[in-house]
């Protein structure tokens, strides 16, 4: 469980909620895990992503026992007031509502009224367009990007190049990127990773529904990636709740180099205002400003 403002909140009420060995839900991930035996009680930590909440309580509605104590819990300021009514749909009343530490809990005994429904019930497509390259993108509640084409997205498929024989897609989210680079060059390899189940499953559904081929890996960075790669493309993730996080790009660029064939590059596209070149020409090789309209840019780093 993580150190924050709702943890603390309930810790401190724990003992007179009468649970001492709650399973904590605190990651899209761990809905996913198998459990053979229903959860007596449990406590979700409100997801980063607001689309992601009313999947998350169904899929805890599911697991945990008929009856079973469940507490929600979130801060003010994202989103615990509004979550009220999605746990009253998926789980039940509400019967009890603590509030302290600028945070809120909601604890009710599991109805499993959200039993039953699979991340499946939670799927649909997004039609995309790339100059003439047309897309069926998959959608999943907190999986980028889905919908529509992004800006910084759009800008990386303009100026990477296309005839690169093993292609990897670090972060993919819903498969925009690796999906587009299989529709533009067929006969190239395609592996495409992100630490999200979701994203995995987004990605495999974006590529099943465009008739597309490519390897999809559930890898924090590169921790279950092998072998190497001519080219590794990214439009990474940088916020950690509303603060600017580094800690990705770090890891990203220490370990590429490993996963790179000599004179092997990588696209990064971000925002404008982040200092991405020097860690990637520290770890990687020479890195390079490709383009930068203002509010994205790529940026390209060779391996020597």
């Amino acid at each position: 469980m993580k150190n924050n403002l709702p943890l603390e909140l309930f810790e401190k009420h724990r003992a007179m909620l009468g649970l001492l060995n709650p399973v904590v839900f605190d990651h899209e991930n761990q809905l996913f895990e198998d459990r053979h035996a229903p959860i007596a009680s449990a406590v979700v930590f409100l997801p980063k992503s607001k689309a992601l909440i009313d999947m998350t309580l169904a899929l805890v509605s599911e697991k945990v026992a008929l009856n079973g104590i469940i507490v929600l819990a979130g801060a003010n300021d994202a989103g615990i007031r509004s979550a009220k009514d999605s746990f009253e749909r998926n789980i039940g009343p509400v019967e009890q509502k603590i509030v302290g530490n600028h945070s809120a809990l909601y604890v009710g005994r599991n109805k499993k009224l959200g039993a039953g429904k699979t991340w499946r019930d939670f799927l649909s497509f997004s039609p995309i367009t790339f100059k003439d390259t047309k897309l069926e993108v998959a959608k999943l509640p907190g999986v980028f990007s889905a919908g529509e084409l992004d800006e910084g997205t759009k800008l990386l498929l303009e100026n990477i190049p296309y005839n690169k024989t093993k292609v990897l897609d670090i972060a993919c989210g819903a498969g925009v990127i690796g999906a587009i680079y299989n529709k533009l060059a067929p006969k190239n390899d395609v592996t495409m990773s992100d630490s999200s189940f979701l994203a995995v499953r987004a990605s495999e559904e974006t590529l099943r529904k465009n008739n597309l081929e490519a390897k999809v890996l559930l890898s924090d960075v590169f921790s279950s990636v092998d072998g190497a790669f001519d080219l590794i493309l990214s439009n990474p993730p940088f916020h950690t709740g509303v603060e600017t996080d580094y800690s990705f790009i770090e890891r990203f660029a220490r370990d590429a180099k490993k996963h790179l064939n000599r004179g092997g590059e990588v696209y990064v596209v971000a925002n404008s205002f982040l200092p991405y070149e020097e860690t990637l020409g520290k770890y990687i090789g020479p890195a390079e400003t490709v383009v930068n309209d203002g509010t994205f840019k790529v940026i390209r780093a060779t391996c020597p």
